[in-house]
């Protein structure tokens, strides 16, 4: 019994190891960086659907009203150039951290809102100030929902 212990002891610790290598590797190549006590915003990436544009913009901006009233947080439909040019997305901005941008997120999980039930909101997500930038500059969301899911969810 003894032997076995021992080999699945260093298994387990090589797992992590590589876990937390593979982990980093994502981060540097992706440009995307953790800092939980920069301030964050939200990114809701649409389906290429401009008609649904103003209903959700209006879906989103009514869950604020009803679940964040004295939150100051800003919605702004963005436009980005190259891979994300045809592409809408829809920025929130007013999260002093990661801890509340992720209060939103769950909210949203929570709350279920119609905008988010009715398959016009592929994806969303929060992101650190450093981490928008970083879209904006490559004009990309490649392998953010991977780093998202790897930083924020877990």
């Amino acid at each position: 019994m003894r032997k076995l212990i021992i080999p699945l002891t260093l298994l387990l610790a090589f797992a992590v190891r590589f876990s937390a290598t593979a982990q980093a590797d994502l981060t540097e190549k992706s440009g995307f960086v953790v800092n939980a006590a920069e301030e964050h915003s939200f990114l809701f990436v649409l389906n290429n659907r401009p008609n649904d544009l103003p209903e959700v913009r209006t879906g989103i901006t009514k869950y604020i009203w009803k679940y964040h009233p004295s939150d100051r947080l800003k919605i702004t439909q963005i436009k980005i150039d190259g891979d994300l040019e045809n592409v809408p997305l829809i920025h929130i901005t007013g999260f002093d951290s990661k801890t509340k941008a992720m209060e939103f997120f769950n909210g949203l999980k929570n709350n279920r809102p119609d905008f988010l039930q009715m398959g016009m909101t592929k994806d969303y997500f929060a992101l650190s100030k450093s981490n928008y930038e970083t879209v904006v500059r490559t004009k990309s969301l490649h392998g953010y929902k991977s780093f998202f899911e790897q930083n924020y969810l877990k």
